[in-house]
């Protein structure tokens, strides 16, 4: 039998009893946006591209290649789906001042 934990808190998720939410994340390294600087985007754009992973360090690439792709999976609980879905990229929630009225 599979059994599955919640990726947040931890704590075992019952398949029968509750639903588990599965977040599923791409991340991809974009080297900047030329499509308004290149009057003919596909062919400039490839080379400027080119160009820019040339001048990269080659061990660099070599070494890690996670820099430029990851695909993720997590597996939630229904109060940490709540959570996520209210604040997914983590942001710290900004706090109004409450300046007098002097």
């Amino acid at each position: 039998m599979i059994h599955y934990s919640c990726d947040r808190c931890k704590r075992p998720i019952p398949v029968q009893e509750s639903i588990r939410y599965v977040v599923k994340m791409e991340i991809e390294a974009a080297i900047g946006d030329c499509s308004n600087e290149c009057p003919d985007a596909d062919l400039d754009c490839l080379s400027e591209m080119d160009e820019i992973l040339e001048n990269m360090e080659d061990d660099l690439l070599d070494e890690d290649l996670s820099i430029v792709h990851q695909r993720r999976q997590y597996d939630l609980c229904p109060n940490c789906y709540r959570e996520f879905i209210k604040n997914p990229v983590g942001r710290e929630k900004l706090v109004p001042f409450g300046f007098s009225k002097n």
